[in-house]
C-alpha cells in the first residue's frame, strides 16, 4: 500500500520551501514526543502567506498528516488545507480543499474543473462544523484501493498547483474593510476547526488538557492578529 501520508507531506514540504521570500517560523514544538505518539512541524512564513505550516504525526502504526496554508489578510487569497489518517491498511480519511475567504473567489472556476476530474467511491459526510468552512469542491473520503490513493495525490498536486498560482499572482489590496473581512473569515476558519474533538481528543489523552487546547490555539488554527 502506497505511503500516501509520506508522498503528499514531501510534496507539501517541497512546494512550501519553493514560495519566495519565505522565512521560517520558530517554535518549541517543532518536535513533540510522548510514549508511541511523535508529531514534528515546519511552519513557514511568507509576505503573502502568514502561516504555511505542515504536520506529520505518528501514533503506532497510525500515520497523520495536517497542512494549512493561511494567507495574509492584506491580499485576495484563499486558505489551502488537507489532512489525511492512515493505517496500515486503508487511509480512513483524506481532506483536501481550499477554503473560501472574500474576494479570493476567482479559483474556483479552475477548481471546479479539476474536481469533476476526480470521483472516488467511499466519500465521506463533512462534520456539522465543516459545512460553514470548506468549498463545494471538497474532498473528504476514504480511501481503500491503490488507484485510489494515486488520484488523490494527484487532485491534490492540482489543488496546490491552482493554491501558488493564485498567491504568485496575488497584489497588495491596502483597503482596510476588505482586509478585515478577509480576517474575520480566517477567524471563523479557525474557531470552527477548533471544534474537531477527535484532534482535541488525541491530544488531551498524551499531553492534557491544557497542553492540548496551547498547541491547538498557538500551532494548528492561530487567528490572524495584524502581525504579518
Amino acid at each position: 500500500m502506497p505511503n500516501l501520508v509520506k508522498d503528499i507531506s514531501s510534496m507539501l514540504s517541497y512546494t512550501m520551501k519553493d514560495f519566495p521570500d519565505i522565512e521560517p517560523l520558530e517554535s518549541s514544538f517543532s518536535e513533540v514526543e510522548r510514549d508511541d505518539l511523535i508529531i514534528t512541524n515546519e511552519m513557514y512564513k511568507t509576505p503573502k502567506l502568514r502561516k504555511i505550516h505542515l504536520e506529520v504525526a505518528n501514533i503506532g502504526k497510525l500515520k497523520i498528516l495536517h497542512s494549512v496554508f493561511f494567507p495574509n489578510p492584506k491580499y485576495d487569497l484563499p486558505i489551502f488545507g488537507c489532512d489525511i489518517v492512515q493505517n496500515e491498511k486503508i487511509v480512513t480519511a483524506a481532506i483536501v480543499d481550499i477554503s473560501p475567504i472574500t474576494g479570493a473567489e476567482h479559483v474556483y472556476d479552475k477548481l471546479c474543473t479539476i474536481s469533476n476530474n476526480f470521483r472516488f467511491n467511499d466519500r465521506r459526510p463533512l462534520p456539522l462544523w465543516g459545512d460553514e468552512i470548506f468549498s463545494p469542491f471538497c474532498k473528504f473520503v476514504r480511501l481503500t484501493e491503490d488507484i485510489e490513493m494515486a488520484n488523490f495525490y494527484c487532485i491534490v498536486l492540482e489543488y496546490l498547483g491552482v493554491f501558488c498560482e493564485s498567491v504568485r499572482d496575488a497584489e497588495l489590496d491596502t483597503d482596510w474593510i476588505k482586509e478585515t473581512r478577509r480576517m474575520d473569515d480566517q477567524i471563523w476558519y479557525c474557531n470552527q476547526q477548533k471544534k474537531n474533538d477527535k484532534t482535541r481528543g488525541i491530544l488531551e489523552k498524551f499531553f492534557g488538557k491544557q497542553w492540548a487546547e496551547n498547541y491547538i490555539d498557538t500551532i494548528l488554527f492561530d487567528k490572524p492578529n495584524g502581525n504579518y
